[in-house]
């Protein structure tokens, strides 16, 4: 059975349009699950149709972004705090 290579970037999991728009595989949920392996609280849900994403990251009860966000449509790198990008980039490599 052949096997099917798909090519993606951590950065999709916080984009309203990442993923295919979610139309496919979608890997939301690998992402979130590292972010929560270090102590974080990662909020997802669906956006309608569109997509399934990361909507929070949460550290005691309280929102971890560094400015107010366009969610979905802000580059993740320009609000999250550089550390965990840092650790995001280390787990699943840099665009």
């Amino acid at each position: 059975m052949p096997r099917e290579e798909i090519e993606w970037e951590w950065e999709e999991a916080f984009d309203k349009f990442g993923f295919g728009d979610g139309d496919g595989w979608n890997g939301t949920d690998i992402v979130a699950d590292f972010i929560e392996s270090l102590g974080y609280n990662a909020e997802r849900d669906y956006w309608g149709i569109h997509n399934y994403m990361i909507f929070d990251i949460k550290l005691k009860d309280e929102s971890i972004y560094t400015k107010d966000v366009d969610k979905g449509y802000d580059n993740p790198h320009d609000y999250l705090p550089r550390n965990l990008v840092r650790e995001l980039e280390a787990r699943f490599g840099s665009y």
